[in-house]
C-alpha cells in the first residue's frame, strides 16, 4: 500500500495548516500596530507646524506604508493560495492540480514579483532613514555618508538581483534552467538578509553609541530628561531600528532550513511591514520631541554655542 498526501511531510498539518495561520495572524496583528502608528505619525505631522521637513516626512511614511504593505499583502495572499492548494489536494487525494500549480502558475509568479520588489525598495527607504540619522548625529559630515550609501546600495543590489532571479525562476519551475535560476535567487536572497542584518546592525550601532556618548557628556542633562539608564537603552535601540534586523536573521534562518522545520512560519510579509514601520517609529518619535537624536543635537549646538559665546567674551576681556 502506497504512502497517501496526508502522510508525506509536504502535507503534514504543520505545513499546510499550522504555518500560515501563524504567518497570517502575526503579518496581520503587526500590519494593524502599523497602520495605527503610521495613522498617528500623519496626524502629528499634519498638526504640528514646527516639524521640519514635514511635507517630505509625510510624502516618506506614506510611500512606505503603500509599498510595505502592498508587499506584505501580496505575500499573504500568495501563503493563501498555497494553503487553498494544498488543502484540496488533500480532500480530492489528486496530484495533478498540485503538480501544476506548483510548476507554473501566473498569478502566483506575479505575486512572488510584487512581494519581493516592495520588500527591496522599503528596505532602501528604511536605509535611507537610518544614513539620514548616522550624518545627523555625527556632526552632519558628508564623509560619514560614503560607507553607509556604498553598503546599502551593493547590499539591495543584491536582493535585487534576487528578486529578478526567483520571479523569473518561479514563473515555470518545470524547465530545468528555471528551476536552477530560482534556487539561485532564493540563495541570494538568504545572502541578502544576513548581509542587510549586519550592515542595519552596524547603523543601529553607529547611532546608538553616538547618542549614548552625548547624552553621558553631563549627568544632570540625563536626570532632566528623565530618563533612566535601562529606559534610555530601550528607547536608543527603538529609536535606531534594531528590530528589523533582528526580523532579517530570523527569517533568513527560517528559509535556510525549510526542510528541517516542522513548521517553517514565513516572515516574509512581517519583515517588509517591519522595513516600513521602523522609520514611522523614528519620524513619529520626532513630532512627539521626545526623540532622542534630536535632544543630543539640540545639545550638542547648545554646547558649541557656549564654547561660541566664551571665546568671545574672552576675546573682548584681553582687548579690554
Amino acid at each position: 500500500m502506497g504512502t497517501t498526501f496526508a502522510q508525506s511531510e509536504v502535507f503534514s498539518t504543520g505545513i499546510a495548516l499550522v504555518a500560515p495561520i501563524i504567518s497570517l495572524s502575526l503579518a496581520l496583528t503587526i500590519l494593524g500596530i502599523y497602520i495605527f502608528l503610521f495613522g498617528l505619525t500623519s496626524y502629528h505631522l499634519g498638526s504640528q507646524a514646527g516639524v521640519q521637513h514635514r511635507q517630505l516626512q509625510f510624502v516618506w511614511i506614506t510611500s512606505l506604508f503603500l509599498i510595505s504593505a502592498l508587499g506584505a499583502l501580496s505575500n499573504v495572499s500568495s501563503g493563501i493560495l498555497d494553503a487553498v492548494i494544498l488543502y484540496n489536494t488533500l480532500r480530492s487525494q489528486d496530484v495533478g492540480p498540485f503538480l501544476h500549480y506548483v510548476e507554473q502558475n501566473e498569478t502566483q509568479t506575479a505575486l512572488v514579483g510584487v512581494a519581493y520588489t516592495c520588500l527591496i525598495v522599503a528596505n532602501s527607504m528604511a536605509d535611507a532613514v537610518l544614513i539620514h540619522r548616522i550624518y545627523l548625529v555625527w556632526g552632519s559630515k558628508k564623509a560619514v555618508l560614503i560607507l553607509p550609501i556604498l553598503a546599502s546600495l551593493a547590499i539591495n543590489s543584491v536582493g535585487l538581483a534576487g528578486t529578478v532571479m526567483r520571479t523569473k525562476g518561479f514563473s515555470n519551475t518545470s524547465i530545468a534552467s528555471n528551476f536552477n535560476l530560482e534556487s539561485k535567487g532564493i540563495n541570494f536572497h538568504l545572502g541578502f538578509y544576513y548581509a542587510n542584518a549586519a550592515v542595519n546592525f552596524i547603523f543601529t550601532m553607529l547611532i546608538a553609541s553616538r547618542l549614548w556618548w552625548i547624552i553621558q557628556q553631563k549627568t544632570s542633562e540625563e536626570n532632566a530628561m528623565k530618563l533612566t539608564k535601562y529606559k534610555m537603552t530601550v528607547a536608543i535601540l527603538l529609536e535606531c531600528g534594531l528590530l528589523y534586523p533582528i526580523s532579517l536573521i530570523a527569517h533568513a534562518a527560517i528559509e535556510g532550513n525549510v526542510d528541517k522545520i516542522l513548521t517553517p512560519v514565513n516572515l516574509t510579509p512581517t519583515v517588509i511591514i517591519l522595513a516600513g514601520l521602523v522609520p514611522t517609529i523614528i519620524i513619529l518619535r520626532t513630532c512627539q520631541e521626545i526623540s532622542l537624536t534630536d535632544k543630543a543635537l539640540q545639545r550638542t549646538t547648545h554646547v558649541k554655542h557656549l564654547e561660541t559665546t566664551s571665546v568671545e567674551d574672552g576675546t573682548l576681556d584681553e582687548k579690554h
